[in-house]
């Protein structure tokens, strides 16, 4: 499993990049997306951005896909499938003659492959969904799955299918070393380059699916979100995922750009250490009493960070949203919301117990005063946030303590709970279960052995009861409610303050291109969905013509300069998601 995460960065850079014409040298249509990333990884039992997320689901096949519109299971490499009366077994018929890019076959054995290794080995990718899976290849057309217990997932099977005749030539030992760049591919592109400023990939000639309309998708690396949006307007890039709030407001109708505010459940969050008696750590003893932190709930207002922060582009955050299908939030009464209230703060704090006792403005207690350690990351939400939440705390009379650093700093922090207050985010998978599995007790860990998410250091036996009993409900309407129950429990002992629910902000060159498939429909962003089906889908403006990004080899390096941005307003996203639930 791996943490993926939403970030505001508060840099600025100077970019200087030639311009480009509209195709590569050869003719090839070039279909070119600005990102503030580049992959960390090809190979998915290591990559850990979203990005790498993105570039997997173009280059590795599925057994099966997710519709576009409501996440319904799709046939891919599977062309349909049956199940037992119990439903603990799924028997699928292969699609034929199916070829990896390189022309070796691309069967059901690669499946079986995949499900034994990712289950041998572990890998974070791909356990959350093999763990409790056999496969089995029936005959040439067929392969069938046993699963031990219930599991309502199925038949889809969202793991990324990786080819048998490479990775068996990787040992165990080296895997984590292994950098994928075989140049193979099994879905509509495959791998071609990388570079320190983009990553190429190329249609792969042997996809059985859909024909793409482009020839080759390159993720082009920017380090400053304004030279990355002017690359957009000059029509040096085809598309931006990550646009800042304030460019993404001077879009205008007739600028040959559409502007696409896309909601898949991404939320940004205050984390709080509640002590959690199976992890140790040194968290605040305040934070370990429900009132507090329903006190600190209180004292957020989240409606003005949506308009501050997101300049609208969002919703205030009530509970955990566990999928990127709408029809899993919580829907909580009006009188139950942590409304932004300070008065009803500070009765909490003094039923707990907290007082100001000696008038120096921060609530103490048995000689110990209510002064956390709040760390907020560098490469996000940062400063505008964090001057936000620091000041309605210290109005309630709870002081901070911040301190911004990196991701991989603050992850090695929160692994070992050495924390009371952080700023991050989650972007959830479709199917509930990842996200609800974080916040179990046996994900609230310090053994550095163990990838542990619950980053709240939150426990609860109900909590732990109910998500078993989801994990293996084949009843939808019987699990929908378990999963609102679970989500109840939550937020009524708030271990986090869901700050807001934000729209991922994007930018397509509509003279060039159109069919922007959005995923989910109507609701959903276009690129960087749970199964990236836009690439597939878009076509060019008027059946033809070149891209708008051009090969990577007419682009020189790009030179950076950074500058630091003083009151914000510049803000970009990476992201985490957790185990690779779904894919998902």
């Amino acid at each position: 499993m791996r943490r993926l995460l939403f970030a505001v960065l508060l840099l600025g850079a100077t970019v200087t990049v030639p311009t480009t014409v509209g195709a590569s040298g050869d003719g090839k249509i070039t279909f070119t997306v600005g990102q503030l990333q580049n992959v960390d990884s090809l190979n998915v039992t290591v990559g850990i951005l979203v990005i790498d997320y993105e570039v997997w689901n173009l280059i590795w096949p599925f057994l099966t896909d997710m519709a576009a519109k409501d996440f319904s299971p799709q046939p891919s490499m599977a062309e349909s499938w049956t199940s037992s009366g119990d439903k603990l077994t799924w028997t699928y018929k292969m699609r034929p003659d199916m070829k990896w890019s390189d022309g070796e076959p691309l069967t059901a054995d690669d499946v079986k492959y995949t499900i034994d290794r990712a289950n041998e080995e572990e890998w974070n990718s791909h356990i959350s969904i093999t763990a409790n899976l056999t496969a089995t290849v029936v005959d040439d057309s067929t392969l069938q799955i046993t699963t031990s217990v219930p599991d309502p997932r199925l038949p889809a099977l969202g793991v990324y299918i990786i080819p048998k005749h490479i990775y068996e030539k990787v040992s165990a030992d080296d895997m984590t070393n292994y950098e994928a760049t075989d140049k193979i591919g099994g879905g509509p592109f495959m791998f071609d380059e990388k570079q320190e400023d983009f990553t190429r990939l190329v249609r792969n000639p042997n996809w059985f699916g859909k024909k793409p309309a482009m020839d080759e998708v390159i993720f082009r690396f920017y380090a400053d979100s304004n030279a990355q949006f002017q690359a957009l307007k000059s029509g040096e890039i085809d598309a931006l995922d990550g646009v800042p709030e304030q460019s993404y407001a001077t879009i205008k109708e007739g600028d040959n750009i559409t502007g696409i505010a896309g909601n898949q459940g991404g939320f940004s969050e205050l984390s709080m250490n509640s002590g959690c008696s199976s992890s140790p750590g040194d968290g605040h003893p305040a934070l370990k009493d429900k009132k507090v932190r329903q006190a600190i709930n209180h004292a957020i207002d989240r409606d003005l960070l949506v308009e501050k922060t997101l300049v609208g582009h969002g919703k205030p955050g009530t509970a955990i949203p566990p999928s990127a299908d709408p029809a899993w939030d919580l829907k909580i009464a009006d009188d139950k919301l942590f409304k932004y209230d300070p008065d009803k703060a500070n009765a909490l704090l003094d039923e707990a117990g907290w007082i100001d006792t000696n008038g120096n403005g921060t609530r103490d207690k048995d000689g110990q005063e209510l002064q956390l350690r709040y760390f907020d990351r560098s490469e996000g939400d940062g400063g505008q946030n964090t001057d936000f939440i620091s000041g309605w705390l210290r109005d309630i009379g709870i002081g901070t303590d911040v301190t911004s650093m990196d991701d991989d700093a603050l992850t090695e922090v929160i692994g070992q709970n050495q924390f009371d207050l952080f700023t991050w985010g989650w972007v959830p998978f479709v199917d509930p279960d990842a996200q609800l599995s974080y916040f179990t007790t046996e994900q609230a860990t310090t053994d550095p052995e163990v990838v542990g998410y619950n980053d709240a250091n939150w426990c609860s036996a109900q909590y732990d009861a109910l998500y078993a009993q989801q994990h293996v409900e084949l009843d939808p309407a019987k699990r929908h409610e378990m999963v609102q129950q679970m989500l109840e429990i939550f937020y009524e002992e708030a271990p986090y303050v869901v700050l807001y629910k934000y729209d991922d902000l994007q930018a397509i060159r509509s003279d060039r291109w159109e069919n922007f498939v959005r995923q989910p429909a109507d609701t959903g962003p276009v690129l960087f969905t749970n199964t990236s089906p836009a690439y597939v889908e878009l076509r060019r403006k008027g059946g033809g013509g070149s891209g708008g990004g051009g090969s990577a080899a007419l682009w020189a390096g790009v030179g950076v300069a950074a500058v630091a941005i003083a009151g914000g307003g510049l803000w970009l996203r990476t992201r985490r998601k957790g185990s690779d639930d779904e894919r998902e």
